[in-house]
């Protein structure tokens, strides 16, 4: 009778922690986690052996970046002897994104390869070592480490095209260009589709003298990505004055804008080709016909500017400029990440917050 009761007592506080974390479950969706801390405290003083409330409450605190009490939490829970295995493994994660977080990343690095040792598999761990490794400029690393991951990630082949791309650049910027030029040939060999590693390879040739070549890298760049215009416009017009050829560049332009009507940085630079071949009017023409369709569209007002002031045509530049000053307050178009919404005005092959590669868009 005695052993029904006590087995009865127990039920019920099981029953008591288990409402608070449903509790504290709800609070965090509701954004409260000031109120969900509460919840699990008062789990946590219930049963101070559950390690599951720990583990939730250390996650909490790291959520509210409260890093150093994440940390302490985690490593007592891992000096826990009795902790079970998958209850361990997961302390243990949660250290190394604790470390993360916190910016201590050669912490974490190791707190991460420690779990591997024991879940080799554990892909939130392999995706997390893999970002260190490419923020470190251990591009070699991250490689290994993306071919663990393999086939249990289908993003794997255009992600080894960058991460081989930014091999290549590293031995291209120490002078073995030799070397670079294989490994970006070892990047389209996982991804035919790689506009960052038509773009480097193409800065490759440019460096060594080789224009049309650079050029032609860089044309088949720009169908495969729909905000590179940004990198290549500039590229593009380096090469073609070079080979003194600015009707080579308005061609293509003209080229782009049929497949892409809305490429604004094509008509720009189209425009500028065009008055540097001595057709200002026209240039003109095209910028306004731009700024009909697109009215908050800043750069093309401050080109047209631009135009009127080199033509010496000052009371036109100065309308121009007071209709850009009246467009200011307009936000400037930004690029956004598909997977966790941060926003640019440049583009990022990978993703500064999230660390996803080709999601700026």
């Amino acid at each position: 009778m005695r052993w029904f009761r006590r087995g009865t007592a127990r039920s019920e506080s099981d029953r008591s922690i288990g409402a608070h974390m449903r509790q504290a479950l709800h609070l965090v969706l509701a954004g409260d986690l000031v109120a969900a801390e509460a919840a699990l405290a008062e789990a946590a003083r219930l049963d101070s052996s559950s390690s599951d409330v720990y583990l939730a409450l250390a996650n909490l605190y790291r959520a509210r970046g409260e890093i150093g009490r994440a940390i302490q939490i985690h490593q007592n829970l891992l000096l826990r002897k009795e902790l079970d295995p998958a209850l361990r493994r997961e302390a243990l994660l949660g250290l190394a994104l604790d470390f993360r977080a916190g910016g201590f990343l050669r912490r974490a690095a190791s707190s991460f390869e420690e779990l591997l040792e024991v879940d080799p598999d554990n892909q939130q761990a392999l995706r997390e070592l893999e970002r260190i490794r490419v923020e470190s400029g251990g591009w070699e690393e991250a490689i290994r480490i993306r071919r663990r991951i393999g086939r249990a990630d289908p993003a794997t082949p255009q992600i080894l095209a960058h991460l081989w791309t930014g091999l290549g650049r590293e031995r291209a910027k120490a002078g073995h260009e030799a070397e670079a030029r294989k490994t970006f040939r070892r990047a389209f060999g996982h991804d035919k589709r790689c506009a960052e590693a038509y773009i480097a390879l193409g800065d490759l040739k440019f460096r060594d003298g080789k224009i049309r070549k650079a050029i032609g890298l860089w044309r088949r760049a720009l169908p495969l990505h729909s905000a590179v215009g940004g990198l290549l416009y500039p590229r593009l017009w380096e090469g073609y004055m070079s080979l003194e050829d600015l009707a080579g560049f308005e061609a293509l332009l003209h080229e782009r804008l049929g497949s892409e009507p809305d490429d604004r940085e094509a008509s720009i630079w189209l425009a500028r080709a065009i008055v540097r071949q001595g057709r200002v009017d026209e240039g003109l023409s095209i910028l306004r016909r731009l700024l009909d369709r697109i009215p908050g569209f800043l750069p093309g007002y401050a080109e047209i500017g631009r135009v009127l002031l080199h033509e010496k045509r000052d009371f036109e530049s100065i309308k121009a400029f007071e209709e850009l000053l009246d467009r200011l307050p307009i936000e400037r178009q930004r690029l956004h990440c598909q997977s966790c919404g941060a926003q640019d005005t440049e583009l990022h092959w990978r993703c500064p917050q999230c660390g996803e590669w080709d999601s700026f868009v």
